[in-house]
């Protein structure tokens, strides 16, 4: 593919940073809208956006570090902030952004369920546009198949195993995440209940994600065998459907 966008002698100018940069603003940039529908302050999203970035990058590292290969940071612990050699998880980045909102809105008085269902759409539309970064740079690749429609890597600076046909998972990353969004952009219109929108994406990630993990070539595996992605997913899903029946309860309560 291409993991390079610009390459002026040593300098290189990396596909995957530009397309995630993209992916951000996109993401905010729908979040500003959702809010001033839901009579928010666009502001405040803006304000966030610099501390959702900090601690999604933190989290993202960190699940990198503690599920690739953390003999390796072990004994190599200053690449643990070399950040720029590569080795991030959207996982962690979710949870580094879902600690950082509760933060916020704590800090600034928010209502958590309202705040998160105003970032709900961002963060779904933004994370089905990022993952063409991972398509473009290898680094997320499927498992080898002779599939009609494998892709195969061919540029020594992609991450992924060179001439060798592959699942195309973050293809079908792109489209399940879409479908996600458009799932959670109809909900928000058609529940007026704080936190619904946001439970509904918690939902759908974490059955979108326990789904291509099935086709991952390069999986974070725990101990036991079982891919780390997959794990959480279950926790996101079961958390999610807890959060509906809080939901519930309290609207049944409120009648």
């Amino acid at each position: 593919m291409y993991p390079v966008l610009v390459q002026i002698g040593t300098f290189e100018l990396r596909t995957y940073g530009v397309i995630v940069a993209l992916s951000f603003f996109l993401g905010l940039w729908l979040s500003a809208m959702e809010a001033k529908r839901k009579g928010l302050d666009p502001g405040l999203i803006q304000d966030f956006a610099f501390y959702a970035l900090l601690g999604g990058i933190i989290g993202a590292r960190i699940y990198f570090v503690l599920f690739s290969n953390p003999a390796y940071f072990l004994q190599k612990p200053w690449e643990i902030l070399a950040i720029w050699h590569g080795g991030i998880g959207i996982i962690g980045a979710l949870l580094g952004g879902l600690l950082t909102a509760l933060w916020y809105c704590r800090r600034k008085k928010l209502s958590f369920w309202r705040f998160a269902d105003t970032l709900a759409p961002g963060v779904a539309l933004g994370q089905a546009a990022g993952v063409f970064a991972c398509l473009l740079n290898g680094d997320s690749y499927g498992k080898a198949t002779d599939l009609a429609w494998a892709i195969t890597y061919t540029d020594p600076r992609a991450m992924a195993p060179l001439n060798v046909p592959l699942h195309p998972v973050e293809i079908y990353e792109m489209a399940i995440y879409f479908l996600v969004f458009l799932l959670v952009w109809q909900i928000r219109k058609n529940y007026r209940t704080d936190g619904f929108a946001f439970l509904t994406y918690l939902a759908g990630y974490g059955v979108a994600r326990f789904s291509v993990e099935f086709f991952r070539g390069n999986p974070a595996i725990l101990a036991w065998g079982i891919p780390a992605a997959q794990v959480f997913a279950v926790a996101l899903i079961l958390v999610s459907i807890a959060g509906f029946y809080l939901l519930r309860e309290a609207r049944g309560k409120a009648a």
